[in-house]
């Protein structure tokens, strides 16, 4: 049975093209690029032993060889731009000059370049790594708990992500493509081209431990941009909470006392104030100021259904120390 040496050029072009080439030829007295980003193969035909006239200034590798595949239509004075790849996807070096007539092999074939100083070397840009999209989403009893959110990442390298923090939530687990893994962070050892979807799952947080206070107007975003509308504001620990006959709540924290940075308004603990106890989400508005003593305030509050808008409030966490 014959060898196919076509499947074998492509096997070594597989793992040795890291390289890449771009090739211009003489159309009408103007330079043309015929081909840019051609996977290739660089080596260096000889040693860089100074020019004794340029020696102050650098030295000269004289001619290099392209290796690449039977398919790259490559002609004699050919003026060829070479990019010499890092591992990282970045141009080390690039070089040019004038090649002579390629020798072809039954898988391969490969062109010998002369250096060329006087022409011009500027690239046609490396082309990225190739990458696929991983998707992730948080997700508790199926219902998003924040955006589901897009990464990218190299094709055939490994991915590890672990479950965000998410206030209010605790995660509990997550699945890759569907798959159910142990534990709270997801790792994809090979990247397929095709992408990958993962999931971080999380359940609501039994108890409040603090409670922020809801607040309608100007405010500053943890990334210092200024922003107007719903935000909760300020985390207070709490020191005991329980709940009363009716469904009250009776709540004692320290007794703060503080100015909103944006609105100058006055915000403590009082008949009317609304607060969020974090981190269940449980929104109530005070009814009734108990007791005030040693520095800490006990206090009733009464849970009411918040709109969509409220329950979207933004928490301006910048502001806790």
């Amino acid at each position: 049975m014959a060898f196919d040496f076509g499947k074998a050029g492509k096997a070594i072009g597989a793992v040795f093209d890291t390289d890449f080439v771009d090739i211009r030829r003489n159309v009408k007295g103007a330079l043309k690029e015929i081909y840019s980003n051609v996977p290739c193969h660089v080596s260096f035909a000889s040693s860089d032993n100074p020019d004794p006239k340029t020696v102050d200034v650098k030295p000269i590798i004289q001619s290099l060889t392209v290796h690449c595949g039977t398919w790259v239509d490559i002609q004699n004075d050919d003026f060829i731009v070479v990019k010499k790849m890092g591992s990282g996807g970045e141009v080390l070096k690039a070089y040019s000059g004038r090649c002579g007539n390629p020798v072809m092999s039954q898988g391969r074939q490969k062109v010998s370049v002369a250096m060329n100083a006087t022409e011009s070397e500027e690239p046609t840009p490396a082309p990225p790594k190739k990458s696929a999209t991983v998707t992730v989403s948080y997700l508790c009893d199926g219902e998003d708990v924040q955006d589901a959110a897009e990464f990218k990442a190299e094709v055939g390298s490994r991915f590890e992500m672990f479950a965000p923090k998410v206030e209010g939530y605790e995660p509990i687990g997550c699945t890759v493509d569907g798959e159910e893994r142990t534990g709270t962070a997801a790792e994809i050892a090979e990247v397929s081209e095709g992408g990958h979807e993962v999931e971080f799952l999380y359940e609501v947080k039994a108890t409040a431990d603090y409670f922020r206070f809801l607040e309608n107007g100007l405010y500053t975003k943890d990334d210092g941009s200024l922003a107007f509308g719903w935000h909760l504001f300020k985390k207070i620990p709490v020191v005991s909470l329980s709940v009363e006959h009716g469904g009250i709540l009776r709540v004692k924290c320290e007794d703060l006392k503080f100015s909103h940075p944006e609105t100058g308004g006055i915000l403590a603990v009082r008949l009317g104030e609304r607060i969020a106890l974090m981190p269940a989400y449980v929104f109530a508005e005070i009814k009734e100021v108990e007791e005030r003593e040693d520095g800490y305030v006990t206090f009733t509050a009464v849970v009411f259904a918040p709109t969509q808008e409220e329950r979207d409030a933004y928490i301006a966490g910048w502001y806790d120390d």
